[in-house]
């Protein structure tokens, strides 16, 4: 019964409530898989979107004779052509190695200055705590855009670990949502028009790199189906799931995972 009381008094936010929004990518082709669909809602919707992409992409090969530096420019071209496709206003390249040696704390220290410059109302990261998740770029990512929306919330964490005092808008720090992809823990599922399938498959595609061989892009395709079926899909339609922490939710809040 209390929980049913907490979760009325301090509800999980409706995504689609919003007007900015800022998704990271571990990889150029992650949010397309991951939230392809829902970004394009938000674009018929009129919102604000914008894309960080971490790494560099340079190590999405199996094959050990490719050039790594031109499939790093390859990659980044068909991050913009799905960018674009999707409704993306901008998309920052933090261009660290992609599978390297990097700190969840410099990688905080990166995304901490965007949120702030694009006064992001929800930021969208790969769930760190997914169970089965072995790539490290996914979980430092995830880590990293949780410590970096707390940092841009609080100017004097900010300024002691970049240096100088966040620049505010008017209306100061922007309390931020956050909402995990690839996650097995979803709180809201949000329906998607058969419109934002067919465009998230084209942005998807976009990734020619990636999914050169048809068999693969047929098996991802089949499976983000089944997925949306999985979360209540229906029809043309589907669904895409997402564990929302509100910013109240962030922070010594263990009933949220009960929700």
């Amino acid at each position: 019964m209390y929980r049913r009381i907490l979760k009325f008094a301090l509800p999980i936010p409706k995504l689609e409530d919003y007007e900015r929004y800022l998704f990271i990518g571990p990889h150029p082709d992650d949010i397309e898989v991951g939230c392809g669909g829902f970004v394009h809602k938000l674009k018929r919707l009129g919102k604000e979107i914008v894309f960080v992409i971490v790494t560099d992409g340079g190590s999405g090969s199996v094959a050990g004779d490719v050039d790594w530096e031109k499939l790093v420019e390859v990659r980044k071209d068909e991050a913009k052509t799905s960018a674009e496709l999707l409704g993306a206003k901008r998309v920052f390249f933090l261009d660290l190695p992609d599978g390297g040696d990097y700190r969840i704390w410099d990688l905080a220290k990166a995304l901490a200055p965007i949120l702030v410059e694009c006064e992001s109302q929800v930021v969208f990261a790969p769930d760190p705590h997914l169970p089965s998740e072995i790539h490290p770029d996914h979980l430092r990512a995830g880590s990293a855009a949780g410590i970096a929306v707390l940092m841009s919330q609080y100017p004097l964490m900010y300024e002691r670990n970049l240096g100088s005092l966040p620049e505010y808008g008017a209306n100061g720090p922007v309390m931020k949502t956050l909402a995990y992809y690839y996650t097995h823990r979803p709180n809201r599922k949000p329906r998607l028009s058969s419109d934002d399938i067919i465009k998230q498959k084209l942005a998807i595609r976009a990734h020619k790199s990636q999914f050169d061989i048809v068999g693969d892009i047929s098996m991802l395709e089949r499976y983000l189906k089944l997925r949306g079926r999985m979360l209540g899909a229906f029809g043309k339609g589907g669904r895409e799931g997402y564990f929302v922490l509100g910013p109240t939710h962030q922070h010594s809040y263990p009933e949220v995972n009960d929700y």
